[in-house]
C-alpha cells in the first residue's frame, strides 16, 4: 500500500516506520527539508525499550504537498500533526489530494470534522499509545500498540477495511468502531492523565497523592460528560471504560505501577521540555467547559490547568511539581 503519513512528530514517526518494516510503501510529508532529507537518507529508526527490540525501515520523505507524486495523493494520507495545525495543513493538501482518504491519528475531538470539509473519505484513527521522539528520524514506544479506526461521522467502507489490514500487518491491535466519536472522548478523558504524568516530580509517581490526582481528573470527567449526555466508550470494550480507568489507578499503586520506569515520555513532558505547544491544556478547558453549562464544577481539572499553564510560563520544565501541592490544594 503507498501511504503518506502527514508528520514527522512521535506519533507519525512510530506508525510510519510500523507500516513501512510491514511492506508499505510510505512517504513522510514534512515542514522541514533537513527532517526530510534525514528521512531519505537514514531511514526511520524505531525503538521498544520494555523488549529491547529495535530496528530501521527504509522511507521517503518531502517537504512541501506539491513535491507529493501522484502515485500517493489518492490515499490514506494519515495525518500525526498537533491538533492545533489540523485546519491549516488540511488546507495546503487539499488542491494538491482532493479526493484523498485521510485518517486522523491525532489527539482531541475536532480532526475529523475540520478534515471533512476538504476530503470525501475521512477515518477516525484514535491511537491508544505514549509515543516518544528522540530524534528527528528516531521514536520510541512500549508495546504493539492500539489504534480504533471509524469512518467520520458513523459506518465504514473499504477504505477503513484497507487501513485496517495494513495497521494489524505492521503489529497493531485493531479495533473498528460504529460511532468513533465515543472512543475519541474515552481517549480525551484519558489524556487528561498526561498532565499529572508530566508535571508531577518522579519521586511522587509511587504516591497516594499521585493516583489519587489521576484518579479524581476521571471522576470529574466522568460526572461531567454524563450530565452532557455525551458517551465516552470503548468500541469493543477492549478498552477500560471511565470507571474501569478509576479503579485501576486507584489500585496501580499497591500492583507497583503507578510510575513508568523506561525512558517514554508524553507529549506534556516534550512540550514542556522544549517549550512547545502544551495540547492537554485544550482537554482540560473542555471538561471545564462542560462543568459550567450544567451547573457542576471540576476542581481538579481546574488546578491541574492552573499549574500546568503556570509551569509553562515560567519555564520551570518537566517534572518540577509535588503531588501534595496539588491534592492539597
Amino acid at each position: 500500500m503507498k501511504i503518506t503519513v502527514y508528520g514527522a512528530g512521535a506519533v507519525g514517526l512510530v506508525v510510519g516506520a510500523r507500516l513501512a518494516r510491514a511492506g508499505d510503501d510510505v512517504v513522510f510529508l514534512v515542514r522541514n527539508p533537513g527532517v526530510a532529507e534525514r528521512i531519505e537518507t537514514c531511514g526511520v529508526h524505531f525503538e521498544d525499550p520494555a523488549s529491547g527490540v529495535a530496528w530501521s525501515a527504509r522511507a521517503r520523505a518531502v517537504a512541501s504537498v506539491a513535491e507529493l507524486s501522484e502515485e500517493f495523493r489518492a490515499g490514506p494520507i494519515l495525518f500525526c500533526m498537533r491538533a492545533s495545525e489540523t485546519a491549516s495543513a488540511a488546507r495546503a493538501l487539499a488542491p494538491v489530494a482532493p479526493r484523498a482518504c485521510v485518517a486522523s491519528f491525532q489527539n482531541d475531538l475536532d480532526n475529523e470534522s475540520i478534515l471533512a470539509e476538504h476530503f470525501p473519505v475521512v477515518i477516525g484513527a484514535p491511537l491508544r499509545q505514549t509515543c516518544t521522539r528522540s530524534a528527528s528520524n528516531e521514536a520510541r514506544a512500549i508495546g504493539a500498540g492500539r489504534v480504533v479506526l471509524g469512518r467520520h461521522p458513523s459506518g465504514g467502507g473499504p477504505e477503513l477495511e484497507a487501513l485496517s489490514r495494513r495497521l494489524r500487518a505492521a503489529g497493531y491491535e485493531v479495533g473498528i468502531s460504529e460511532r468513533v466519536a465515543e472512543d475519541r472522548w474515552l481517549k480525551l478523558c484519558v489524556n487528561l492523565m498526561s498532565t499529572p504524568n508530566a508535571l508531577i516530580r518522579r519521586p511522587d509517581h509511587v504516591t497516594r497523592a499521585f493516583v489519587e490526582i489521576k484518579a479524581r481528573l476521571l471522576e470529574e470527567a466522568r460526572d461531567v460528560l454524563a450530565a452532557a449526555g455525551i458517551a465516552a466508550r470503548s468500541c469493543d470494550a477492549r478498552d477500560r471504560s471511565l470507571e474501569q480507568e478509576i479503579e485501576w489507578q486507584r489500585a496501580s499503586l499497591a500492583r507497583g505501577e503507578s510510575a513508568r520506569p523506561l525512558p517514554i515520555y508524553n507529549q506534556v513532558w516534550a512540550a514542556l521540555r522544549h517549550g512547545g505547544p502544551l495540547e492537554a491544556d485544550t482537554y482540560h478547558r473542555r471538561i471545564l467547559d462542560l462543568a459550567a453549562r450544567a451547573g457542576l464544577v471540576a476542581p481538579m481539572n481546574a488546578r491541574v490547568l492552573e499549574v500546568l499553564l503556570r509551569q509553562a510560563e515560567c519555564r520551570a520544565g518537566p517534572e518540577s511539581v509535588a503531588a501534595s501541592e496539588i491534592l492539597e490544594s
